[in-house]
């Protein structure tokens, strides 16, 4: 969540730290000594500062976003929670038997994608679209494993098809939900934009009237 700027200047940080490290231990240890010392001093300064850098820059990020450190680091793990849920979505492609699921699961991992794009660009939406994480996604994981796990088996009964019938239709469902999930992490952009075109529209007709107003001065 913290973005490659971060990522750049926290890892040019730690190369700078762990370079002063080793050129310090270097110069002050007997050689014999130094090669055994240098390695692990060096390796551990730039890990250690590497977690004391990010750890900053995530406080940093938390306070500029306007929500607390645990909040950061909670909505941090649903998103990597999220992102293994996804990853567990996207493995049942090759196990899919039909276009029409191929075409669902394609459209939920899509959804999926972009709304954990959204919060991992502005956490603060996190709190638009808890059930995706708590619930929708998990739920479009399992009945998915469920119904490629039914349309593997051999035995095709009535009672087989009746439930692949039925878990076809809660993922539909599921998959409308998930795209009111993407509505509503998009809902403050939209009201913004609202806001930003009023404005403007605002400002332009202000602009007309004095145009006109001069010219009846005239």
């Amino acid at each position: 969540m913290l973005g490659a700027m971060n990522f750049i200047s926290r890892h040019a940080i730690n190369f700078i730290i762990s370079f002063t490290v080793f050129i310090v231990t270097i110069v002050n240890l007997p050689v014999d000594l130094a090669i055994f010392v240098v390695p692990v001093s060096t390796i551990a300064s730039y890990f250690l500062s590497n977690k004391g850098v990010k750890a900053i820059q995530k406080s940093k990020r938390s306070k500029a976003i306007g929500i607390s450190n645990s909040e950061y680091k909670h909505i941090e793990a649903q998103l990597k929670t999220a992102k293994g849920h996804l990853n567990s979505l996207t493995q049942q492609y090759i196990r899919v038997r039909s276009i029409r699921s191929f075409k669902l699961l394609n459209e939920m991992t899509k959804l999926s994608k972009r709304i954990i794009n959204i919060v991992q660009t502005n956490p603060q939406k996190f709190y638009s679209v808890e059930d995706f994480f708590y619930s929708h996604l998990p739920s479009a994981v399992q009945l998915t494993q469920t119904y490629t796990m039914l349309t593997q088996q051999q035995v095709k009964d009535a009672e087989i098809h009746l439930a692949l019938e039925d878990t076809r239709k809660t993922l539909q469902d599921l998959h409308g939900t998930m795209e009111q999930d993407l509505k509503s992490a998009l809902e403050s952009d939209l009201e913004s934009l609202r806001m930003e075109i009023d404005f403007v529209k605002l400002e332009n007709e202000k602009k007309r009237q004095q145009i006109e107003f001069r010219g009846d001065n005239r």
